[in-house]
């Protein structure tokens, strides 16, 4: 066989493998462009009725709308919602699974947890943010404590004595309490219980003297009359509280909001993101939507997906550096 006929041939498959990448190419252009073309699932990593798949389930009204396609909520919960953000991870990249996920899950948690399940910085390709939020330092009204400095001061004096509440080991109400005796010499007692509702229940009945808990629990109980909120951990006071100090201002070095967002998996592609992206800012830039996350104790945000990426990676840092200064291991 000649070389000429040699190059032929060899000329002939090239082309023909040319145009099968061409044709792929296209066929893929084309699926993202008419993105997209059957349901979509929305991953909630807790349970039912709780914050975040109402949250979900509001969003996907209004999200269905734009898109033209149903988005099913499918709740998957586990390891303090790092099983649900898994499943994302680990699914196809095409745009039909999708999640809700907020700042603990992606910026705390995974500091907590020895066998990782994902890596919140590069397993996930971030939506957009959905709103923001913060917690609060709560006593019982009919508490003696009327304020931080009370508190720091009868926590001095008793050393050992006072107690606080949080929804957990290693949650961001524990880990804000820790930041906080830490900052300010305090011997305080941390007692875990299984949610934000058990750890206020238990302060009620006299079992802690304070508890941490979102701004929307404690605005609701604050409004029954039934706490005082003492300071909350956001970096600017909350619209909620105005006359309760951030942590910044109490001269404890520590202040982020609470937040929640949309995520899928990695290698998203940009046209798939970009819709995405469009729709879910439509959705949280509804007056009707602004105004039930109010009604949750939330401001509704929108963001990129730029905006939402860079701000998992400086609360990633931030909660990293506050555990280890801490003191709190990882399980």
């Amino acid at each position: 066989m000649t070389q000429k006929i040699i190059m032929k041939k060899i000329f002939m498959r090239l082309s023909a493998i040319a145009s099968l990448c061409c044709i792929s190419l296209t066929a893929a252009a084309q699926g993202d462009a008419s993105y997209p073309t059957r349901p979509i699932r929305l991953i909630v990593p807790a349970t039912a009725g709780g914050e975040p798949d109402i949250l979900a389930r509001l969003l996907a009204q209004y999200m269905t709308t734009d898109l033209g396609q149903p988005i099913v909520v499918d709740n998957k919960v586990g390891a303090g919602g790092l099983i649900g953000v898994a499943s994302v991870a680990a699914a196809k990249p095409d745009g039909y699974t999708i999640g809700i996920v907020y700042q603990a899950v992606l910026a705390l948690s995974p500091h907590l947890i020895v066998k990782k399940l994902f890596d919140p910085l590069t397993d996930i390709s971030p939506i957009g943010l959905i709103s923001v939020s913060g917690n609060a330092l709560m006593v019982p009204t009919k508490s003696p404590i009327g304020s931080y400095a009370e508190l720091a001061s009868r926590a001095k004096a008793n050393q050992g004595k006072l107690s606080f509440g949080s929804w957990g080991e290693g949650s961001a109400g524990h880990v804000s309490g820790e930041v906080m005796k830490k900052s300010a010499g305090l011997d305080i007692q941390h007692i875990p219980y299984k949610g934000s509702n058990e750890a206020l229940m238990g302060m009620l009945s006299g079992e802690i003297n304070a508890t941490f808990g979102g701004w929307g629990l404690a605005s609701t109980q604050a409004k029954a009359g039934a706490v005082r909120v003492l300071a909350v951990t956001s970096p600017q006071r909350s619209p909620m509280f105005p006359d309760a100090p951030t942590f910044k201002e109490l001269g404890i070095p520590f202040g982020l909001n609470s937040w929640y967002g949309l995520v899928a998996p990695k290698n998203l592609s940009t046209p798939v993101l970009k819709r995405l992206e469009g729709a879910l800012q439509k959705a949280v830039n509804q007056a009707e939507v602004a105004t039930k996350l109010q009604g949750m104790g939330m401001q509704s945000q929108s963001s990129t997906a730029a905006k939402l990426r860079d701000r998992i990676h400086n609360d990633y840092d931030i909660w990293g550096k506050k555990i280890h200064e801490v003191g709190i291991q990882a399980r």
